[in-house]
């Protein structure tokens, strides 16, 4: 039941009040309706309304706002006398994520006209504010023809509730994971409403590296758009006082437009930025994984390499010969530098890629450098073709000696492929060679083109 409690200046009742300066009344309070009249007459004041002891109880939420009544004013003075009203509340006792405005606070006058009654309206805005209540004195400054007054009014009680909170794990899949790799990956968005029930709207973003398998809510409905490549989700749910709801989304990683599987580079990668509370500014935290490139040095790919020539060669005679290297990118897309060197007793007599750059550097030693630079795309495939020439190379005064082909391939930042490929100077040897695939780490980074190997034109064992 609303009581009226209403404040009535009187000057028959000078001893129970503080006078101002003026011959005003400055404030009266008590827990009953009081009469303090502001002319020679008992049935003139002005009057205002309050509850169990306040002008308003205001209730918010953290990262919320609303409007209220602030205060309700009467005019009963007779001989329709108009009166002016301003309020002047007191902020003081609230802290600084709170922003109240009560109206006439910034000293504009609201006119009530005799027996006439206004409401004064208050607005306010909480961010991020601990739970708990707060009182805003309110003083009235009223002005009349004839007349004033200062009245202290009934304070205003603001509840900052506990708000709604919202949080998002992951139930299952890994936070790390191998580049151009299906993974699947399912978490929860869970939301709770302290005190109240509320009727809560969350959205959220699938990234488009991802397509959604399945969306299990708790209570609710969801609804998908798709934008872009992106999948935005909104959840509309009811959470109970004190309870809570939750929304349970399976996705994986998906073909992009290019046929190749996510992720196609490794880095960190957000499965989403974190879900959202509309109308609350609360945003859950985000989930990220990382898609790892073989260690955070990516050289997963596969390396083949032909020789086309004699295995054995008579001393002083000329001979031909054709390299094949090729390479399959298995890893993330990348450049890569592979070196090769020409032994001293040859010249390049050409070359060509079906990708990349080829250059040819003569180094101190009389070998050639072959330098290829190529950019792969995952599961892309490369060759480069190179020709050697020799007039011919004298044989050991004692026995039958070998020279350089072609060494081993070099790959910068991951090592060494195949062996050195040599040619007999008299002797038996085979016609070609073809190399086994080696994990090129597990060669070792030891720049050494040793040439002691007696197998002739035999791929390297292991």
């Amino acid at each position: 039941m609303r009581a009226l409690f209403s404040i009535i200046v009187t000057l028959a009742l000078a001893s129970l009040i503080l006078v101002g300066s003026s011959g005003t009344f400055v404030s009266f309070e008590a827990s009953r309706e009081v009469k303090v009249q502001v002319v020679p007459h008992e049935n003139e004041y002005l009057g205002f309304d309050c509850e169990d002891g306040y002008a308003a109880v205001v209730e918010v939420s953290p990262h919320s706002e609303t409007d209220f009544d602030a205060l309700t004013v009467r005019n009963y003075l007779n001989e329709l006398k108009d009166v002016w009203i301003r309020l002047d509340p007191d902020y003081s006792s609230l802290p600084g994520n709170v922003d109240m405005f009560i109206e006439t606070e910034d000293g504009t006058e609201r006119m009530i006209a005799s027996e006439e009654e206004y409401t004064f309206s208050g607005h306010v805005s909480v961010s991020d504010v601990v739970p708990g209540e707060y009182v805003i004195p309110i003083t009235m400054y009223a002005r009349w023809d004839g007349g004033d007054a200062v009245i202290e009014t009934c304070s205003i009680k603001l509840i900052v509730r506990g708000g709604p909170t919202i949080e998002k794990e992951l139930i299952s899949g890994d936070l790390e994971v191998p580049t151009h790799t299906y993974e699947q990956w399912t978490f929860r968005i869970t939301v709770t409403s302290p005190d109240v029930a509320r009727s809560l709207t969350i959205k959220d973003v699938i990234p488009g590296e991802f397509d959604i398998d399945s969306i299990v809510p708790s209570a609710g409905t969801y609804s998908i758009v798709q934008t872009g490549a992106a999948h935005h989700i909104t959840w509309e749910v009811e959470v109970p006082a004190d309870g809570s709801a939750y929304l349970d989304v399976t996705i994986h990683t998906k073909l992009n437009p290019a046929g190749k599987q996510e992720f196609t580079s490794c880095g960190e990668y957000p499965l989403n930025e974190g879900a959202e509370i509309v109308g609350y500014d609360i945003k859950s935290n985000g989930i990220n994984v990382t898609a790892k490139c073989d260690n955070g040095n990516d050289c997963h790919f596969c390396m083949w390499r032909n020789v086309w020539g004699p295995a054995k060669i008579p001393p002083d005679t000329s001979a031909d010969y054709h390299v094949v290297l090729g390479i399959v990118n298995g890893g993330d897309e990348k450049t890569l530098t592979i070196r090769q060197y020409v032994g001293e007793h040859f010249t390049v007599s050409g070359y060509s890629s079906t990708v990349g750059t080829v250059s040819v550097t003569p180094m101190p030693d009389g070998t050639t450098e072959v330098r290829w630079v190529v950019h792969l795309e995952h599961g892309e495939t490369a060759v480069m073709h190179l020709w050697e020439h020799t007039d011919g190379i004298e044989a050991g005064r004692h026995h039958s000696s070998k020279a350089l082909v072609i060494s081993r391939a070099l790959v910068d930042n991951c090592g060494y492929y195949g062996c050195d490929v040599y040619v007999k100077i008299g002797g038996c040897g085979c016609c070609s060679c073809r190399t086994s695939d080696v994990d090129l780490q597990a060669l070792g980074d030891n720049d050494n083109r040793s040439f002691e190997s007696d197998t002739g034109m035999e791929a390297c064992e292991g």
